[in-house]
């Protein structure tokens, strides 16, 4: 897949070495872990993506 060239800005995250290997092991079948991210940010953008609540940690919807 080829990047279009108006990409200008760059994201980032630290995630624990555990789930980087199970990230890029996951996106194997899907392309670059880079595009994987692609999509999902765009995704959510365009509310394609939907994200569900965890039941056992605490997460986006924790209310203090």
């Amino acid at each position: 897949m080829a990047k279009p060239s108006n990409m200008d800005k760059f994201m980032a995250t630290r995630v624990t070495s555990q789930v980087h290997k199970k990230f890029h092991a996951k996106c194997r079948p899907y392309g670059k872990p880079s595009e994987v991210l692609r999509e999902i940010v765009e995704a959510f953008v365009e509310e394609r993506l939907v994200i569900q609540p965890s039941p056992t940690k605490r997460n986006l919807y924790h209310v203090n």
